[in-house]
């Protein structure tokens, strides 16, 4: 809680001086303080400051100053000789440095400023250096033979030094960098297209293969913007430490491993940062402090226009990073964009947290070559919410994406590692292609995943490039809630609006919930094929209910879709069907559960087939109109492969159906391996076509406990049936018609409770080999079936022989367990512990059919 005070009162009394530094600046312009051997001189005439003198250590020029301001309209000049690269100058005084005007040299020199009391660029402040530009709030610079040229102790006459700067170190009160501007002047139509450079007079700016370097405590642009071409831009905020120098060939660079703390960067009023490659080494942007906001529309900006790929983009926030307040045409964001010959350049981001509200985070190539990745490491909680949308730009409601546009440039990937990710109100993380180039891959490890009205994550095509694959892993859970009427459901998603494929998704997690209309999926609406989408979910999938507005079911689903009608305005090169296939979706899961209304489905609603549907899991539970299904409106049914321990339907469908509109495709295969099938309360297996053959129905179990309105059919309305295989462990094979007509038989032998053998009464029946209707024999009573026994004369002789003993109790099953082995065993007991176990009267009295 001291922290947090001592926080506050901190950017309280930073803001006080932000203010009086621009409301009183600095009477006093340049003046010099006396403290070198040689000292500097100063002529004026009329709005021309001339800085001469100082003294010269080989290349190095040292200045030092009292005070050290330039007002506005007014010129400073520093008039070094040629043979200088490096001019430092230092402030010794009390007061800030006010710059609003021009700083010029000559030559190709360098200019470092300290000023630890702080520095405030002006809306005015320009540069006309040859050289790099770094101001700082340091209170010295370090040099590489161990010398350090002090603004707070300041020795008299030292002996100065010939070599490079390698340092800064910073006292215990870093002064403010503030940089004021009217705001970028980059419209969203300008990031399709490479920038000219000169559009930038306004603002710092250096020349090309150098560097702008802003040093010091906090970092404030207000407007202000800064840019330079084939260079660097460096923001460093420092609370405590040093911070290391090294020259490159595009002017300097900096790292922090001897900073042991950060102060805070803020962008706002449409601040801008940009950098723009035509040739050379250039392009980076690097950002470091503790808590970084860009806000109000603000932009950090790198365009790639040449053959050599570039630095990038690297932002790292100690604890927080927080993009927002965008407006419909003034987006906060962190974007690149490559027109080069060369892979465009990469994002980089690492914070404790960050925070994002309708905006961006983004690649974009327009080239041949490929667009940048971004790369999400080391979070502990990335949330975005999407932009309302009324407000929504150009490019989407806000989140983190890469882009394909034109020609054959791969988009970026995104990888990320991200303990919590929270996506919500149409915020979403995916690649995208609309060219001939393929999308990037999104990789994503994370411990907990949110995705909540109309948020998504995923890849998408919508041209002839491929779509991306899309590999999760969250190591404790996923939930998918919702849908959003603007955008649809929050959705895991590979998909294709083209021609191109989509991409594969895999998903691995222990817990994997979607509700409330939300889903997984990979989908074509177009000419390319869906990809295959494999879930792995060792605890359990849940798949539950529909939405409360929109009807719309939850649903995990490799499908091929007719696009909605409200998207073909955006989508208008979509065809009216998709001629594409549905891709394969496999779930392995300790529990499947799907109930109220929810969808598992592979399904084509073109000519196009259906996918395989293969499931893995421990349980199954199909509730209250829950599905699984694989379904086709004009091509072959798809198959569906159900193996588990226990398969449990009530009110619940598996269908695999084809020719809807009344067309050839034949009905897809069911094949259900388990130790334990349950289905009652109207239930449906079926296997159906149209003019097609019905599909085939093998049912492998140990038993199974059902309801005489439960339904199996593998039926044609005017092709041909198909099958209905059922078989019992230790018992026949029987293979039938699925729908034929009664045969006669000779009485079976069974035993039954008295007073339970009316309709939906449960009996166990030892089911004889003769020709008995599958339909019949899979649903007698909706009893328990097992342990076929043969009518053979013998088998008569031995039934006798049991008329004269002891009548035996025959004890109905009343539930199952799952024992230390994984095996299903039936208890004459319901266990309480297991939900819908029961499904018989325990207690009923002896009797021997004669």
């Amino acid at each position: 809680m001291k922290n947090k005070y001592y926080t506050f009162i901190r950017f309280v009394l930073v803001s006080t001086f932000v203010s009086c530094l621009t409301i009183f600046p600095s009477k006093a312009q340049i003046t010099k303080d006396g403290t070198l051997p040689n000292n500097s001189v100063t002529k004026v005439q009329g709005n021309t400051i001339t800085i001469e003198g100082g003294t010269q250590a080989d290349n190095n020029l040292f200045h030092s100053f009292q005070n050290f301001s330039v007002s506005t309209g007014s010129i400073v000049f520093f008039n070094n000789s040629a043979n200088i690269q490096n001019i430092i100058s230092r402030v010794t005084g009390t007061s800030a440095s006010n710059i609003d005007g021009l700083i010029r040299a000559n030559g190709i020199a360098n200019i470092f400023l300290i000023n630890p009391n702080g520095i405030v660029f002006g809306q005015n402040a320009r540069l006309d250096i040859g050289g790099s530009f770094l101001a700082s709030t340091a209170d010295s610079i370090k040099f590489a033979d161990g010398f350090q040229f002090s603004a707070a102790n300041p020795p008299n006459q030292p002996i100065l030094t010939i070599s490079v700067p390698s340092g800064l170190q910073f006292g215990s009160n870093l002064g403010v960098i503030q940089v004021q501007g009217t705001g970028r002047i980059i419209q969203d139509s300008d990031f399709r297209v490479p920038l000219d450079a000169n559009k930038f007079s306004n603002g710092l700016q250096v020349k090309p293969d150098k560097t702008l370097a802003l040093i010091g405590g906090d970092i404030l642009l207000e407007g202000g913007i800064l840019s330079t071409k084939n260079g660097r831009i460096e923001l460093g905020s420092i609370a405590k430490g040093d911070t290391n120098i090294k020259q490159e060939n595009n002017g300097w660079s900096f790292s922090y491993g001897k900073t042991s703390s950060f102060g805070n960067i803020k962008l706002s009023d449409n601040a801008l940062v940009y950098v723009n490659s035509l040739k050379g080494e250039g392009n980076t942007i690097n950002i470091q402090g503790r808590e970084i906001r860009i806000l109000n529309g603000s932009l950090i900006f790198s365009q790639n226009q040449q053959y050599k790929q570039n630095g990038g983009i690297t932002v790292n926030a100690s604890e927080l990073l927080e993009l927002k307040d965008s407006t419909q045409f003034s987006l906060s964001a962190i974007f690149t964009s490559n027109f080069g010959k060369t892979a465009g350049e990469n994002i980089q981001i690492s914070a404790n947290k960050i925070n994002m509200e309708g905006s961006q985070i983004a690649t974009t190539t327009f080239s041949d070559a490929s667009g940048g990745n971004i790369v999400v490491n080391n979070v502990d909680n990335l949330k975005i919410i999407g932009s309302d949308p009324s407000t929504v730009n150009p490019f989407g409601y806000g989140g983190i994406n890469t882009f394909s546009y034109i020609n054959h440039g791969v988009g970026g990937n995104i990888a990320g590692k991200i303990k919590t990710l929270i996506l919500q109100d149409r915020a979403n993380i995916t690649t995208n292609s609309s060219s001939y180039g393929s999308a990037g891959d999104v990789k994503l490890s994370t411990e907990n995943i949110t995705l909540k009205n109309g948020g998504g994550l995923g890849s998408t095509t919508f041209n002839m490039g491929k779509g991306g694959n899309v590999f999760v892993n969250a190591s404790n859970q996923i939930e998918i809630i919702g849908v959003s009427p603007s955008v649809g459901p929050s959705t895991i998603k590979a998909g294709t609006f083209g021609s191109g494929d989509a991409g594969v998704l895999e998903i691995n997690t222990p817990r994997l919930s979607i509700r409330e209309g939300a889903g997984v999926s990979t989908n074509t609406v177009s000419s390319g094929d869906g990809g295959s989408l494999t879930i792995n979910a060792p605890d359990f999938i849940e798949v539950s209910g529909v939405n409360s507005n929109s009807n719309n079911p939850s649903f995990i689903d490799s499908s091929a879709t007719i696009l909605d009608e409200s998207l073909r305005v955006r989508f208008s090169r979509v065809p009216p069907n998709p001629t594409g296939d549905a891709g394969k979706l496999t779930l392995k899961t300790g529990s499947l559960n799907v109930k109220d209304g929810a969808q598992v489905t592979v399904k084509n609603s073109g000519p196009g087939n259906a996918g395989t549907l293969n499931i893995n899991a421990d349980r199954i539970s199909i509730t209250n109109t829950g599905g699984i299904t694989a379904t086709t409106t004009v091509g072959e049914g798809g198959d569906i492969d159900i193996k588990s321990k226990l398969l449990q339907l009530r009110f619940g469908t598996i269908s695999a159906t084809a020719g809807q509109q009344g067309t050839n495709g034949n009905g897809g295969n069911i094949r259900i391996a388990t130790d334990i099938l349950s289905a009652s309360n109207n239930s449906a297996i079926t296997a159906n076509a149209f003019l097609g053959r019905g599909g085939n129905i093998r049912i492998d179990a140990k038993g199974s406990f059902t309801s005489p309105d439960t339904q199996t059919t593998a039926s044609s309305e005017r092709g041909i049936d198909g099958t209905v295989q059922i078989n019992f462990q230790n018992g026949n094979l029987n293979q039938t018609k699925a729908q034929p007509e009664y045969l006669a038989q000779q009485p079976q032998i069974v035993s039954v409770c008295q007073g339970h053998s009316g309709k939906g009464a449960s009996t166990f029946v030892n089911s004889g080999t003769g020709g008995g209707d599958s339909k019949e024999q899979f649903y007698s009573n909706g009893g328990w079936q097992v342990n076929s026994i043969s009518r053979s004369a013998d088998n008569l002789d031995q039934t006798n022989s049991l008329v004269n003993k002891e009548p035996t109790s025959i004890v109905e099953a009343q539930g199952w367990i799952i024992n230390a082995n994984g095996e299903v065993v039936l208890t004459a007991q319901a266990n309480p512990t297991t939900a819908n176990n029961s499904l018989s009267t325990p207690s009923c009295s002896a009797t021997v059919q004669k």
